[in-house]
């Protein structure tokens, strides 16, 4: 299953020639009432949204996960799993291994989604959507209260890659999220 997902992920973003266009959320036309585009997922069809509108909906999913896993509530873990598809993959900030199944994500904010005072801030996002995929990458950085109760800062980078489910629904199917590394001294910076 989770090879099929992968596969339907790779035909969608070749398919919208993603290659080719860069940000088509910015460049592609938007669909009339009389020719909406549609886009197989399984055994239902969902009809691609006009692309600035899709693009603040993941916004919005996007700050939902970051306004979720940061909430401190009891209910918490099962909240931020609720936002993955059954199927999703995450290769997470602070562990080492990915993680595909529903536990497995679950194990991992068992804990992340639980330590003490855990915040999110200086998000950044680059928002590319194509037709019923939409990739969310930028950076966020987490602190929370670590060992001694002194505060822990943890400068990430992340990618969100979400699909549109037949209610309409953005869902992660994927999501890396890594420490910054410490750049070689001679690496020039990119411009941001």
């Amino acid at each position: 299953m989770k090879a099929q997902v992968f596969s339907l992920l790779v035909t969608l973003l070749l398919a919208s020639g993603c290659a080719d266009q860069p940000n088509r959320a910015e460049t592609s036309p938007k669909p009339d009432a009389n020719n909406s585009q549609q886009v197989a997922t399984g055994n239902t069809q969902v009809a691609a949204a006009n692309p600035e509108d899709s693009k603040k909906e993941v916004a919005a999913a996007t700050q939902k996960w970051i306004d979720t896993v940061t909430s401190g509530k009891p209910n918490v873990v099962g909240e931020v799993v609720k936002l993955y598809s059954p199927n999703a993959l995450l290769w997470a900030t602070v562990s080492k291994q990915k993680r595909d199944t529903s536990q497995e994500i679950r194990d991992y904010f068992e804990v992340f989604a639980k330590l003490p005072e855990l915040k999110a801030q200086d998000y950044k996002p680059v928002i590319r959507v194509y037709d019923n995929v939409a990739i969310n990458s930028g950076y966020y950085t987490f602190t929370y209260r670590g060992e001694n109760n002194k505060k822990t800062v943890v400068p990430a980078r992340y990618t969100f890659v979400y699909l549109k489910d037949n209610d309409g629904k953005w869902m992660i199917v994927e999501h890396h999220s890594s420490a910054i590394p410490q750049p070689p001294k001679k690496l020039k910076p990119a411009v941001d």
